[in-house]
Formats: C-alpha cells, structure tokens, sequence
C-alpha cells in the first residue's frame, strides 16, 4: 500500500507537490480563519472574554459604563484578529523555508497537517452550520492528503546536510 502512495505522489513530482502543498495550505489558513473569526462572533466570545476579565479584575459590570464595556469589546476582538494574523505570518514563514527544502520546516509543515485534520474533524461539531461543516471536511481530507505526500516525499523534497566525520 505504500508503494503505491509513493508512486502516486512521485508522479505528481516532488517539487511540484510541495509548491502545491504550500499554496493549498495558505488558501485553507485563510478559509479557516474567516470561519474562525465568524464561530468567535456567533457565540460572543468578545463579550464573553470581557466578562472574563471583569471577573478577574474583581470589578462589576455596573462599575464600567457600556462605552468602556464596547471599547474593550472591540480591544478583545482586534486582539483575537491580531493573533490569527500572526499565526498566518507563523505558517507563512514556515511555507517559505519548505519550499526552500529545510529539513526542520517540513517537520513543522508535517505536524501542522497532522493537527489541522484533527482539529479540522473536531470543528465539524462546532454548530456553525452546513458551509462551515463542508470547509471542515474537505479541509480534514486535504491534510490528511498534505500529510501522507509530506511523509512519503520526506527524502525527495528535503535537503539533508551531509553527516562530516570526526
């Protein structure tokens, strides 16, 4: 069986299955992000984070005035945004070094598909919806796909620095 996938995917072409991994994987990190951003605000979890907050503060909603509560609101949500945006710079930096044939960044890129079709199977149960169950899935079969060509293309697609004797 793994002869197979590995002929499968050789046939596809080493270089060309990493560009295509990497541009697969910026188009599902931006489709889940805007999901993400969506199921953050249809269970309120700016608010919720507010409260979250005030409680830990000791304080009481009446102790704020509703300008305040918005405006922290809206602090909680651009943080939220600020740190998808960071994770996509994360991956983006680890999708260049892929593409540039390191070693260590196809073990990132391998672990990432690995837990994003996990975490993929386990969002299909997040309630948000028909669209947001198909994205879920179609992205859990891409990964598991991303992750199966990354494993059997480890030796084809990486530059492995010769061992030098003592």
């Amino acid at each position: 069986m793994k002869e197979k996938f590995m002929k499968h995917y050789l046939g596809l072409g080493p270089r060309r299955f990493v560009i295509g991994t990497v541009i697969l994987l910026i188009i599902m990190d931006i489709v889940s992000g805007y999901y993400l951003k969506l199921s953050w605000e249809s269970k309120n979890v700016y608010e919720q984070m507010v409260h979250f907050w005030i409680k830990s503060l000791k304080l009481q909603t009446g102790d704020l005035s509703a300008d305040t509560l918005v405006e922290v609101s809206g602090l909680m949500q651009k943080s939220l945004n600020f740190f998808l945006f960071l994770l996509f710079l994360n991956n983006l930096f680890f999708y260049f070094f892929y593409l540039r044939k390191k070693l260590w960044a196809q073990g990132y890129i391998l672990f990432y598909t690995l837990t994003g079709a996990l975490f993929s199977l386990m969002m299909i149960f997040d309630g948000m919806g028909a669209g947001w169950i198909a994205v879920n899935i179609i992205c859990a079969i891409i990964y598991t796909y991303l992750f199966f060509g990354v494993k059997f293309l480890k030796s084809e697609t990486t530059l492995v620095p010769e061992k030098k004797g003592l």
